[in-house]
């Protein structure tokens, strides 16, 4: 389904309900354990804009990265985590692993 330059397939439906239950989580003041919410959130988006422009993305690597990226908000800032997962996805498209 494209929505003017993205394109959403059945995988990004779990990004889309991910940030919307995180999105409700932040609202009613759930609480998600040892993750910062607002962090989660926002690289929720992150990951579901660049899955989005690039459709021909090998899922496989791409959990790896995302998987890797959700874990070290635990222990490292945004602005770093923001910054390792844009420079493996650079990698990862350079290197034709993605």
């Amino acid at each position: 389904m494209y929505i003017g330059p993205f394109y959403f397939d059945t995988k990004e439906v779990f990004l889309i309900l991910a940030a919307i239950l995180v999105g409700f989580a932040m609202y009613f003041g759930w609480s998600v354990w040892w993750f910062d919410k607002r962090v989660l959130l926002t690289i929720i988006i992150l990951m579901l804009l660049t899955k989005g422009l690039l459709p021909a993305i090998h899922n496989e690597a791409f959990f790896i990265l995302a998987i890797v990226t959700i874990f070290l908000t635990l222990y490292l800032p945004i602005f770093q985590v923001i910054l390792f997962y844009f420079i493996s996805f650079l990698l990862f498209r350079l290197l034709r692993v993605i």
